[in-house]
């Protein structure tokens, strides 16, 4: 997702679909878990930022949880997440998150609040599919001082004209914040190589990934690059128990929802 700045709404094909969107957790078949880390965004420890998300896919839905971590022993934001997601006639998606949120800044203290998030998402034809996301939309605030947690909306489109390729446009409107327009492109090399690259305004940025597929793993990596603050890393160990299967299925997916063989 960070490789495609973070365009993924209308993609959320594995569990990191908890973070950007949870209706995409309906698209999957196969238990997957991934693991994120980022120790030290534009060279500074005190931004570290992990997760863990988990996703399992059930008779009536997928469930999913996810945990998220930022910050250092003076400040420290956490983040626990439970969702669900489910299709209709493998066409429409929908999905929630239910969140537990915590923040302890020494000598301070720690308040807590919950909040919720929603997601959709359509196949509108063989090539294309829409994504929504909707973030904290319960207003849901923390502390005495009745701080505003992040109100994020986000839409995008993802255009898919091979199997080996997307395209994806996307906007996204913090309530704070001017509305930020982001593309992404990736092309899968060979079944085992995945090249993405990604641009953004407000703020302007740029990015870039691979990700490599083998068996049940995929390892990815991607570098941002933000006009302001500089250069930074960060990489993901995803498994889905499907496994070559389960992508060979994927790809598949949009044919079978309208009826092709």
């Amino acid at each position: 997702a960070v490789g495609l700045n973070g365009a993924f709404t209308s993609v959320s094909d594995n569990s990191l679909a908890i973070f950007y969107n949870p209706s995409g957790l309906g698209q999957m078949k196969y238990r997957d878990f991934s693991v994120f880390y980022n120790p030290a965004p534009f060279g500074l420890t005190e931004l570290s930022t992990a997760a863990f998300t988990y996703a399992e896919p059930l008779k009536y839905g997928t469930i999913g949880a996810g945990l998220r971590t930022y910050g250092f022993d003076l400040y420290r934001e956490t983040n626990i997440l439970l969702s669900y997601g489910n299709d209709y006639k493998k066409r429409i998606f929908y999905g929630a998150n239910f969140n537990f949120y915590n923040l302890n800044i020494q000598n301070y203290g720690s308040a807590s609040s919950i909040g919720i998030d929603i997601g959709a998402m359509a196949y509108i034809n063989k090539f294309l599919r829409w994504g929504f996301f909707g973030k904290n939309i319960t207003g849901s605030t923390i502390g005495e001082s009745k701080e505003k947690i992040a109100q994020i909306y986000r839409t995008g489109i993802n255009y898919k004209p091979l199997n080996e390729v997307n395209l994806i446009l996307e906007a996204e409107k913090d309530v704070k914040y001017p509305v930020s327009l982001r593309g992404g492109f990736e092309y899968l090399l060979f079944d085992y190589v995945d090249l993405r690259v990604g641009v953004g305004n407000e703020p302007t940025s740029f990015t870039g990934g691979i990700g490599i597929n083998y068996d049940i793993f995929q390892l990815d990596y991607a570098l941002y690059k933000s006009q302001d603050l500089g250069i930074t890393h960060q990489g993901s160990l995803t498994v889905n128990f499907g496994g070559s299967k389960g992508r060979a299925e994927t790809k598949d997916q949009l044919r079978r929802a309208f009826g092709e063989k």
